[in-house]
């Protein structure tokens, strides 16, 4: 899934005075094209304290509840060097944890639909928070995965959203990026269906093989015996314990995708979905 659903884009810049204020830039560089050639808004919010980015964030989260809109988020700071989260305007530190709880809230309001695009040195360490038995913080996220400096957050940043706004193909507009001329460090994309089907593939391959489901099996019918519970073979324990293991698997999908909320969105991530059958070639 590579088209992502936005009716407005919002910019919240957290630098210090002193610096060059990217944020607006960006919004200078990309509003005449997404108001006058697509019709999409370009708010941007000056928050350099973290007051004022927690008020910036609720204000985003009110206008998205109260129109049902689907904004695209990009948050323009510094990462930390210890790479632990964001460093707002006024120096203090943000936590990847923090800011994920405020984004699953605002991910939910647009029906997990959010894009968010970080403007931040290491950006990329957000999708360490993610945990796939939680609600996904966004539809997809998307930064620098090291140092970045603000001429090429302009450049490559500019060049993205006029891509976006064109074709409404986030792979379409990474590719835009990366041909922009000033566009030294390296970005990431990641979306939710992607993060979902990568935690899955890792657990089939190291945690249920099909030869360690059919160990598991032969254990728990070796125990039935020893205490005189016959007629309990490896086979047909075997199928219940995928059985379960499904229904535990399907709770992790319906509540990270919120189909909890939102049981349209079960068909919707359908491809994810399918991570969860067993792989009968997965000896």
């Amino acid at each position: 899934m590579t088209s992502a659903r936005f009716s407005r884009i919002v910019i919240i810049q957290s630098l210090s005075a002193n610096e060059s204020p990217t944020g607006r830039q960006l919004r200078d560089a990309i509003e005449p094209t997404a108001q006058f050639n697509h019709g999409i808004s370009v708010e941007f919010i000056d928050a350099r304290t973290v007051n004022d980015f927690w008020s910036a964030l609720e204000r985003v989260q009110e206008t998205t509840e109260k129109t049902m809109g689907y904004p695209v988020l990009h948050l323009e700071c510094h990462g930390l060097s210890d790479k632990s989260g964001l460093s707002l305007g006024d120096a203090t530190p943000l936590p990847w944890a923090e800011v994920k709880n405020a984004l699953v809230r605002l991910n939910q309001a647009t029906r997990c639909n959010l894009f968010v695009t970080l403007a931040a040195c290491h950006g990329s360490m957000l999708v360490e928070t993610l945990d796939v038995h939680a609600h996904a913080p966004c539809w997809g996220l998307m930064g620098p995965s090291g140092e970045v400096s603000p001429s090429d957050l302009v450049g490559s940043y500019s060049a993205f959203f006029l891509e976006l706004l064109r074709s409404e193909d986030t792979v379409a507009a990474l590719c835009a990026l990366r041909d922009s001329p000033e566009r030294r460090a390296r970005y990431f994309l990641f979306t939710a269906e992607d993060i979902f089907r990568k935690v899955f593939q890792i657990y089939r391959e190291t945690c249920s093989t099909n030869a360690q489901m059919a160990e598991r099996a032969e254990r728990f019918a070796q125990t039935f015996r020893r205490h005189g519970m016959h007629g309990s073979d490896a086979s047909s324990i075997g199928s219940y314990l995928y059985e379960a293991e499904h229904d535990v698997l399907e709770r992790f999908f319906t509540r990270f995708f919120f189909a909890d909320h939102f049981p349209e969105n079960k068909l919707r991530f359908s491809g994810a979905y399918s991570a969860l059958a067993p792989d009968v070639f997965n000896e």
